[in-house]
């Protein structure tokens, strides 16, 4: 039921920001005005939830080459404390999110930016496997669609060190209302983002631990749309939810690197960003 609602919302999402932009097209930029604003840069910082569909996920080496069928899994929360959030040898722990982005006009910017999002599979649930196992242990023997149990002894596979994607984003930004003299806007935010995934992914099969490096394992694409309460045209308060696709057909699963992974899933993502914009000049 949980992974229905998720693809239901990711497919809702996605036609939430292509319809809503098509109508936001029909207004156009005062492009005079713009030329007036030295204030083109923002930065943004914050934290987010993710959530993740099912995904098959296939590991293969010397030994071993076999599918699990609809793994679930989930984000990792770092309990809140200040130290853990906001000293500056910590923050990076937590879910983060870095972005820096540039207006092309008032109502177009581009943007690069950095999720620190992360991903564990839910231990000692039951899947199917299909394939082969040739390494001596009790688990050694052919498969075919058969009970798993994923538990300690079996397999651990995490992105916890980072489901890191990182994006190019192109955005468009609408004035919903504004008060104290323009003072305080609420301003609308839709946009569509590219991204390479560049894990750091944590794999013990069968006791033997994998390499646990960054490396490039595939790519996402995503859809957004955000609320950005601006004050006095320099200090933000953001909330996004993005929902969209990821595909990592080359996780560095083993020592070696003719061991690998894949997988591919679909996520959801709800953020809370604090930010500034700014000029340099």
């Amino acid at each position: 039921m949980r992974d229905r609602f998720l693809k239901t919302t990711l497919l809702a999402l996605t036609v939430f920001v292509f319809a809503a932009d098509l109508r936001a097209q029909e207004i156009k930029p005062t492009w005079k005005d713009w030329t007036q604003m030295s204030d083109k840069f923002y930065l943004y910082w914050g934290w987010n939830r993710g959530w993740y569909t099912k995904s098959d996920i296939r590991l293969y080496g010397s030994d071993h080459d076999f599918t699990l069928e609809d793994v679930r899994a989930e984000d990792l929360q770092t309990d809140f404390s200040v130290k853990e959030y906001f000293y500056i040898t910590r923050i990076s722990i937590p879910q983060t999110n870095l972005k820096l982005g540039y207006f092309l006009n008032e109502k177009y910017s581009i943007a690069a930016g950095f999720d620190h999002m992360k991903y564990r599979i839910v231990e000692d649930q039951s899947v199917r496997i299909t394939g082969d196992i040739d390494r001596v242990s009790s688990y050694q023997g052919r498969y075919e669609n058969e009970d798993i149990t994923l538990s300690r002894d079996f397999l651990m596979y995490n992105h916890t060190d980072g489901l890191n994607y990182v994006f190019g984003e192109f955005n468009r930004h609408d004035e919903l209302f504004s008060m104290v003299n323009g003072k305080v806007q609420l301003r609308s935010e839709l946009g569509v983002s590219v991204a390479l995934l560049r894990p750091k992914t944590a794999v013990r099969f069968l006791e033997v631990k994998g390499p646990n490096v960054y490396h490039n394992a595939g790519y996402g694409v995503n859809g957004k749309v955000g609320l950005n309460l601006l004050l006095f045209r320099h200090i933000s308060l953001m909330t996004e939810l993005k929902g969209g696709y990821i595909n990592m057909p080359n996780i560095r699963a083993t020592a070696n690197k003719e061991g690998q992974a894949s997988q591919q899933f679909g996520f959801l993502q709800a953020n809370v960003l604090l930010g500034a914009t700014f000029g340099l000049w």
